[in-house]
């Protein structure tokens, strides 16, 4: 779970990198990079469920929740 942690971690900051420093798109970074910060706080959520405190668990797969679908509304509705 660690080395999912770290992954995604430094995917999401590799990818705000390369959006900021115009290497991509912004179009293309930034969906990415939500993408990846979701998937570490799941990874996150995962852990504090395992370790017992379930209200940060829950805390942490709500926020996971809400910047996926902030981001999946994002890219499907108001791309056009």
């Amino acid at each position: 779970m660690r080395t999912l942690q770290a992954v995604f971690s430094a995917l999401t900051i590799l990818f705000g990198f390369m959006g900021l420093a115009k290497i991509v798109s912004y179009d293309i970074s930034m969906p990415l990079m939500f993408l990846f910060l979701g998937l570490a706080f799941l990874t996150n959520a995962k852990k504090c469920y395992d370790e017992g405190t379930k209200r940060d668990a829950a805390i942490l797969l709500g926020l996971a929740v809400f910047i996926g679908a902030v981001t999946a509304y994002k890219m499907f509705f108001q791309m056009r």
